[in-house]
This record gives C-alpha cells, sequence and structure tokens, in this order.
C-alpha cells in the first residue's frame, strides 16, 4: 500500500477521487452528500496547492486507487490535526481501514510532529467509532443532532488521541497490522 499527496497524483488518479468521493456509499458517512461536479473538484485540489491547514493522500494499493485520507484544520502552533478519510466500498471489510489508521497516526505523530489527532464521526457509523477507539482514540463527546442528513438531524461523535496514548497503544496494533497485511 502507498500514500501519495493527491497533488502528487497523475490526472487519471485525481478524477477516481471524485468519482470515488460521489459513491453513494461513501457520500452516504459525509457531512455533505451531493454529488461533487467537476468543477467543485478541480477548485478543491486547487485550494490545496500551498496550504498549510490541510494535506491530502490517495491510497494505493496493487496500483489503484483505494481510498482518500486527510489532515485537516492543522494548526502548527497548537500541533493539532483533525483527520478523515474514506475508502472504496468495495474492499471495506479486509483491514484496509486499519492499516490506513495506523498510517495516518504514524504520520501525523512522527511526520507532521502533531501532539494531537482529532476526528468527527457520524453517530451513526457506529463501526468507525469502534475502529478508532480500538486504535486509542477516547470519546470526547457528542455534538448532538449537528447535522441534517436526508431530513434527519443526527449526532457527531468527537474523538481524539495523543501523542504519549499512541506511543503506548503502537506496539499491539502493529501486531494486529502485520496480521491483517498477510492475509
Amino acid at each position: 500500500m502507498q500514500f501519495i499527496n493527491i497533488l502528487h497524483a497523475d490526472a487519471i488518479v485525481q478524477r477516481q477521487v471524485r468519482a470515488l468521493r460521489n459513491h453513494r456509499d461513501v457520500r452516504r458517512f459525509m457531512y455533505s452528500a451531493h454529488e461533487i461536479s467537476e468543477e467543485e473538484h478541480l477548485n478543491w485540489l486547487s485550494s490545496l496547492l500551498g496550504s498549510t491547514r490541510q494535506t491530502v493522500f490517495v491510497v494505493m494499493r496493487d496500483e489503484a486507487l483505494a481510498g482518500v485520507v486527510s489532515l485537516n484544520a492543522i494548526n502548527t502552533a497548537h500541533r493539532t490535526a483533525d483527520w478523515a478519510f474514506y475508502l472504496d466500498p468495495e474492499l471495506q471489510g479486509k483491514g484496509l481501514g486499519s492499516a490506513v489508521e495506523f498510517w495516518m497516526l504514524d504520520h501525523a505523530f512522527n511526520v507532521a510532529g502533531l501532539e494531537k489527532l482529532n476526528c468527527e464521526v457520524l453517530e451513526s457509523n457506529a463501526a468507525v467509532v469502534k475502529m478508532h477507539q480500538k486504535f486509542g482514540f477516547s470519546v470526547e463527546g457528542v455534538r448532538r443532532q449537528n447535522i441534517e442528513k436526508d431530513g434527519e438531524r443526527i449526532g457527531v461523535v468527537l474523538l481524539g488521541i495523543t501523542r504519549d496514548e499512541w506511543r503506548v497503544k503502537r506496539p499491539a496494533m502493529l501486531s494486529l497490522i502485520e496480521r491483517v497485511s498477510r492475509l
């Protein structure tokens, strides 16, 4: 598996990111469920040029796009950021999400120099909340009825992990990732 800055990916992969983001099974777990136009996608890519607040990576597996992972709301003064990811629905349930989470935690704390990593998950996505907790994230709160999706108010679960917490949790998770990668 490779993680490539989206700005260094070729135009074909960049277009595939838009198609993946527009997939019905990806959109249902996003804050914004509308289909992203080509113009909106190109504007988003342009906004990443020189950005110090966001870095986006494509996840490549066997030379094919498998997903997208990003650091957002990067705060260099406090050394914090939020992160998010989405995967090709065809590849879910095979350990790929765990491999992406492991990579992001290592990247955030060892490459990006963060001290705290946060994320937000729709309350309806209990499986991802549970996965984050498995990696050492703590639930820090819930924004009740925070967004509207399909005419319904949905809560958002707030999670976070510190560099020190990851340092303690990492050895156990490394053995899990090694087992999954052998499958």
